[in-house]
């Protein structure tokens, strides 16, 4: 019994420990925060839009990506797989009048990655900057990727951040909510990848390392843009200034059948990333539990089993709070009310996360944008074009 209890403590110290140092590098990173000053002059630049089906803000997300103030020839391509999309209209009407700007049809494409080669092919800007459809951003989000990489990056990254589109739910908190581990991983350097949503890299890097051979074959281009740069030795650049916005509105269901297929890809191409989640995320789901077990004989062990929960909803109260400090942008989408609901829902999310986490653990296929991919498709598009 005594050791049972002195386990239990110690499972809560460990708990509440880990959540204030978290606390104290979100704080850390915020403040330390500095942008490069973009002196010099500006590369040109091909953004690349892989489209497939219809996003619920796709008109004002392709109209915001187009209208960017940057000061060198940008061209704009977005890859459609083919005529019977529903956004192949709702692209063409928004980028008429747009001469840096058109559709390629990637007849045959199966995902996005084989877009994204698509995209490359043709790009001849000195910069390809990778963006999803789903992303809404500011008119200054590709200048701010752009210094980076003439700051000396290999890449520059950045990520999103969901707010509702037309009412507030909490399927849209906890999707929000569940998004914020993204944000971590990308404020450590050691975690740090190249997000697809909204990544610029330096079209040489793409023609050494030859990705159009690879994307095709792997369902996460994350990972294998990541692979090269690492490989490399490059650096990956995070500018939270760039972070995109993806206005939606969904269910709780929904939310969680996305959570899982956001695992899903690291489970399959980074299982060591997954298990580091599955532990982290169980250690705060039982901390409660235990201390209300043994509260009736260690009174203050309630008091010990909350703290990561208080410090979670502060935690991300501030950092919602930093980025709505970034610019008018932010601020004007990202309301007070917003805030303070997203920093409670990290309450509830601790639980959402470890449900999603353990049904990703028994998820051996996926749907992603009407099209199934199972296991044995990672298996064998790694087989077939195996990463240098």
């Amino acid at each position: 019994m005594v050791i049972l209890l002195v386990l239990a403590l110690l499972m809560l110290i460990v708990a509440s420990l880990s959540s204030i140092l978290s606390l104290y590098f979100e704080f850390k990173y915020w403040d330390g925060l500095r942008e490069p000053d973009g002196d010099g002059g500006w590369p040109t630049v091909t953004v690349i839009m892989p489209v497939r089906g219809m996003d619920q803000n796709l008109e004002g997300n392709v109209r915001s990506v187009l209208e960017q103030r940057y000061p060198a020839p940008v061209e704009y391509l977005f890859i459609i797989d083919n005529l019977d999309d529903p956004a192949y209209r709702i692209v063409g009407n928004v980028i008429k009048g747009y001469g840096n700007a058109r559709i390629i049809l990637n007849e045959g494409g199966l995902s996005k990655g084989s877009a994204l080669a698509r995209g490359i092919g043709e790009a001849k800007g000195d910069v390809v900057v990778f963006v999803d459809s789903d992303a809404y951003v500011h008119d200054t989000w590709l200048l701010n990727l752009v210094k980076h990489l003439k700051a000396g990056a290999g890449a520059a990254t950045t990520y999103r951040f969901y707010s509702p589109l037309g009412r507030l739910s909490l399927g849209t908190l906890l999707k929000a909510s569940f998004n914020m581990i993204g944000i971590t991983a990308m404020q450590n350097k050691t975690a740090r990848f190249t997000w697809g949503g909204s990544t610029a890299v330096w079209r040489s890097l793409l023609l050494k390392w030859n990705v159009t051979k690879y994307l095709p074959h792997y369902l996460s281009d994350d990972y294998v843009i990541t692979h090269m740069a690492h490989r490399d030795g490059l650096e990956i650049s995070f500018t939270p200034r760039s972070m995109v916005i993806t206005l939606e509105d969904t269910n709780v269901s929904e939310a969680f059948r996305w959570a899982v297929r956001q695992l899903w890809y690291v489970k399959v191409y980074g299982f060591s990333g997954f298990a580091l989640y599955a532990a982290s995320y169980t250690l705060y789901a039982l901390t409660l539990p235990i201390a209300v077990a043994i509260s009736a004989l260690i009174h203050w062990a309630l008091a010990l089993g909350l703290v990561p929960y208080v410090v979670g909803v502060f935690k991300d109260y501030y950092r919602v709070s930093r980025i709505r400090g970034l610019g008018p942008f932010y601020a004007t989408i990202i309301k007070g009310r917003y805030t303070y609901a997203l920093a409670l829902a990290s309450i509830i999310n601790v639980y959402f996360s470890w449900a999603a986490i353990l049904a990703t653990a028994l998820t051996r296929r996926i749907n992603w944008r009407g099209r199934v991919f199972t296991v044995n498709d990672v298996k064998k598009g790694v087989e077939q074009a195996p990463l240098p």
